[in-house]
């Protein structure tokens, strides 16, 4: 409806400017031009709509005062035409900039916050981690005066296993909050990706397919092997929880997309068809411990530790979802070109698999 009106406004507005008498008329025509240019945006009205408008009332102001020359109708109309245009023009742009700092603006403070609770988990991690190895070195001591079989061995089992799950969880807040090592090498990623979903296949349940396409036949990066494992089992762990326990697809693909500076990104895409999460859902799965699933189902760390090693290796990830249609992540990288590859300590991710 608001199209409609708006419409029907065009038209009264180039009627008015066709048969304008005086000056001050024109001048009332050209302003309201403008100020329709400007709400014909707000209203996110196409520019292929308002080409359309204009031809509609074009028409319809032929048909309804044949006697009019086409010139006449063509000199009355350009000035007001070009304002409502211009009008149009600038407040798409504004619109456009707005949007564009939004989005930079949103990404800096999550980039921040990453950071601030990164530089806090690795303090934690670090003086909690010494805690804990006594916790475990003297439950082992202790281990040896009680019988395994009696309660209080029993009950020393359950501390060391908490006590193991809490060391795994350190380890994790470690990688988060860890710089990527000094020493990364040359790795061929569709190689390693096909290693690591052969070993990953075992974990996952019966029901869920692994369906692994790359496009080409190798490419290489600039990073440490086992970040490119834990960013491929992480994230196809995610996707297999949001399928559960019914039949579900995880696709995995691998691609080189051009970027205008004749380089390429390796991009690695994880597809599944599982529950899907909302608009604000997706806003925060990054952060850490941010986790919809149920309690002591999961730390909520587990794609704060991707997003964390893609920043470190140059890329960026996003995420594409809607409930009842799955997700999809997508990791952009740094291709590194064979010129610039080190000759050395390339043959773990060389390997092909079968």
């Amino acid at each position: 409806m608001p199209a409609i009106a708006i419409a029907q406004r065009y038209a009264e507005l180039l009627q008015r400017a066709v048969f304008a008498e005086d000056p001050l008329a024109t001048e009332s025509a050209l302003t309201e031009a403008a100020d329709l240019g400007r709400e014909l945006v707000a209203l996110d009205i196409p520019l292929e709509e308002v080409g359309e408008m204009h031809h509609e009332a074009l028409v319809h102001l032929a048909s309804a005062h044949p006697e009019l020359p086409l010139s006449h109708v063509a000199g009355r109309i350009t000035v007001p035409l070009m304002e409502a245009y211009m009008a149009y023009s600038l407040a798409f742009r504004v619109q456009l900039e707005r949007r564009a700092e939004t989005i930079v603006n949103a990404r800096l403070e999550q980039s921040r916050r990453l950071e601030a609770i990164g530089t806090l988990a690795a303090g934690i991690a670090h003086d909690f981690n010494n805690l804990l190895g006594a916790i475990i070195g003297f439950s082992e001591l202790l281990g040896d005066e009680v019988p395994a079989d009696s309660a209080g061995g029993r009950s020393l089992q359950f501390i060391q296993q908490a006590s193991f799950r809490a060391r795994d969880l350190i380890a994790r807040l470690l990688t988060f909050a860890r710089n990527m090592a000094d020493t990364p090498i040359a790795v061929e990623v569709v190689a390693l990706t096909r290693e690591t979903l052969a070993l990953l296949r075992a974990s996952l349940p019966a029901g869920i397919r692994l369906r692994f396409m790359p496009a080409v036949a190798d490419a290489w990066v600039l990073a440490e092997p086992s970040q490119i494992q834990q960013i491929v089992m992480n994230l196809c762990i995610n996707a297999a929880d949001a399928i559960g326990q019914r039949q579900g697809t995880i696709d995995i693909g691998l691609a080189l997309v051009p970027e205008p500076d004749g380089r390429a990104l390796v991009r690695l895409t994880v597809q599944d068809d599982g529950e899907g999460m909302p608009p604000d859902v997706c806003q925060r799965v990054f952060d850490p411990f941010f986790t919809t699933k149920a309690p002591g189902k999961g730390s909520g760390l587990g794609l704060s530790v991707i997003h964390g090693l893609v920043g470190q290796l140059g890329g960026m990830i996003e995420i594409v979802s809607s409930p009842g249609t799955g997700s999809r992540f997508t990791i952009d990288l740094p291709q590194l070109v064979p010129d610039e590859q080190p000759n050395s300590d390339r043959s773990s991710s060389e390997r092909e698999t079968e």
